[in-house]
Parts: C-alpha cells; sequence; structure tokens
C-alpha cells in the first residue's frame, strides 16, 4: 500500500470500500487490504478517548512562537554586529526552530541545540537562556 493513502485512511477514518475507493486508493488495494483497514478503522473509532495519544503540538502552534522567533532573530542580529560574524552564519531557522523545540520540549533531542552550544553557545548562550524565560515552558 501507498504511504499517502494509509496517511488518508487514518485521517479520514473511512467506514466502506466505496469510500476507500473516494480516497483514492487503487483497486488492488481495495481488494487485498478494504477489509482490513475498514475493520481496523472500526477498531479505532471504538477506543476510549483515554486511550488516545495525546495529540502531537506542533512548534508554530505554540503560544508565543512567532513574538520569540523574532526576538532570537533580533538578538543574534545584535551579536552578528557585536562580533563581526554573519548573522547567518549565527544562525539558521532550522537552528531557531531546534532552540524552541528544545525549549518548549516538542521533540526529543540528545545534548543542547546548536545555538547555545559550541563556538556559537560562547558568544550567545547566555542572553539567549535570558531570553528564553521570557516564554514559558
Amino acid at each position: 500500500m501507498r504511504e499517502e493513502h494509509l496517511w488518508s485512511v487514518a485521517r479520514y477514518m473511512p467506514t466502506s470500500l466505496g469510500e476507500l475507493d473516494s480516497l483514492g486508493l487503487s483497486g488492488s488495494e481495495i481488494r487485498f487490504h478494504g477489509k482490513t483497514l475498514i475493520r481496523l478503522v472500526e477498531k479505532a473509532q471504538a477506543l476510549p478517548e483515554s486511550a488516545l495519544p495525546a495529540p502531537l503540538q506542533n512548534l508554530i502552534d505554540m503560544p508565543g512562537y512567532r513574538k520569540a522567533f523574532k526576538d532570537i532573530k533580533a538578538l543574534v542580529q545584535e551579536v552578528s554586529t557585536e562580533k563581526g560574524v554573519s548573522a547567518e552564519l549565527l544562525a539558521s531557522r532550522r537552528q531557531i526552530n531546534q532552540l524552541l523545540n528544545w525549549h518548549w520540549q516538542l521533540k526529543t533531542q540528545a545534548g543542547e541545540p546548536e545555538l547555545i552550544s559550541g563556538w556559537r553557545g560562547e558568544l550567545m548562550a547566555e542572553r539567549l537562556k535570558r531570553l528564553l524565560n521570557d516564554y514559558p515552558r
């Protein structure tokens, strides 16, 4: 089965073979796996709310994400000017998001984020940690 079809089944929870067809599953996928998929959907719908996993939190849905991102970007620009290092080299969007994911404990990470470790950490770790105190976990 194609992965995107499994995602569609999980998202829309179809209850009939016809609904599987409308989701775009191929005839052979429906023939070989349709009844099993419908049974799995029924089983999932019968689960009590307490048995369901907690919804995943996305970084961009966190309250204060945009402001925190802008504040970190401003701090990076300030450090860039002070130290004569390019802001792009100091902190990429990925690195800022990695720091915020770590701070809000949204994803497990091995070690500290790049912005507060190594040479970047020497330049701005303390200031970043003080800034992050304004954004509770």
